[in-house]
């Protein structure tokens, strides 16, 4: 009686095949070195950068400058009545005077006629709205361009992109060309943006106060600059940014008393944008902003303890 001898014998080779594959497999993965993972930037190993400071500090002192000359043209106060009733007063007294020694001679009267006009002109002047020094905000982007110059490569080694750095160049740029222009309102609005520009970069470097409390500051005077200039929707779609990044760092608030101020007052200045009236807006906008600043002070305060 005759047995089958096929599958034993192929099976033999097929099973010393596999031990050789799995051996092989093994030999292989051990001589591989383990692949790198590319180095990761941690909070710990993140250093503070003095050049974005003093960046951050001049664009801000330019914002107050442009600011104030923008405040007293779209939200000017109120003026005294005492004041108006006193100029009124003086200038009946001058034109009796002046028919008092109308019988003179020409030379006289003609005299009296160019004192009136510089008269006029001088109320005329102290009457219009201030208008901006724009030599001096020339100097002052001028020293904003030779600060980002000098930034711009501690910005990139830390870990800027090549489109954060093209941003910020380009509304650099576009706020300098409101000066040839001479536009406020413009210019205004872009050198806020630069500020809320600072922060992407604040976030590369060590901060002593989360960088994301700032935008609170970017949107909340935005919300109030547009207003002021009859863009309601702008206004309101910035408003709503600040409140929800004012949301997303008031957690690290210590100070209840602090954070609670800076609610009421953020939530105050959305009425005002609501009621329109220009002094409004101007008090409740200082009132928000003031109350920011003292928050990240507080911040900073309790991290040097």
């Amino acid at each position: 009686m005759f047995h089958s001898r096929g599958p034993k014998i192929f099976a033999a080779p097929a099973v010393i095949l596999i031990v050789a594959l799995i051996i092989l497999n093994f030999a292989a993965g051990c001589s591989r070195s383990p692949a790198k993972s590319p180095p990761k930037s941690t909070e710990s190993q993140k250093k503070e950068s003095q050049a974005l400071k003093e960046l951050q500090t001049d664009i801000e002192l330019i914002i107050k400058e442009y600011e104030k000359v923008y405040l007293m043209q779209t939200a000017p106060p109120p003026k005294a009545p005492e004041a108006e009733q006193k100029k009124e007063d003086e200038q009946k007294g001058q034109d009796k005077e002046q028919q008092k020694s109308g019988q003179g001679d020409a030379s006289s009267n003609k005299e009296q006629e160019g004192k009136q006009g510089q008269q006029e002109s001088s109320q005329n002047q102290a009457g219009a709205p201030p208008q901006p020094d724009w030599p001096k905000f020339e100097q002052d982007i001028a020293r904003i361009h030779e600060q980002w110059n000098s930034f711009q490569a501690e910005a990139v080694k830390s870990g800027a992109t090549s489109g954060m750095i093209g941003e910020f160049s380009d509304t650099l740029n576009q706020l300098t060309m409101t000066l040839t222009r001479q536009e406020l309102y413009q210019g205004l609005l872009l050198i806020n943006d630069l500020y809320g520009k600072t922060v992407d970069f604040e976030k590369l470097f060590k901060t002593k106060s989360p960088p994301e409390i700032r935008k609170v500051l970017y949107y909340g005077r935005m919300a109030a600059y547009k207003i002021l200039n009859n863009d309601e929707i702008g206004a309101q779609d910035a408003m709503s940014n600040a409140l929800a990044s004012w949301e997303s760092v008031k957690f690290q608030v210590e100070d209840t008393n602090e954070a609670t101020k800076v609610q009421f007052s953020l939530d105050e200045l959305s009425q005002a944008i609501k009621e329109k009236d220009p002094n409004l807006i101007k008090i409740k906008a200082q009132i928000a902003e003031k109350n920011v600043q003292d928050v990240m002070k507080s911040i900073e305060e309790s991290k040097k303890e």
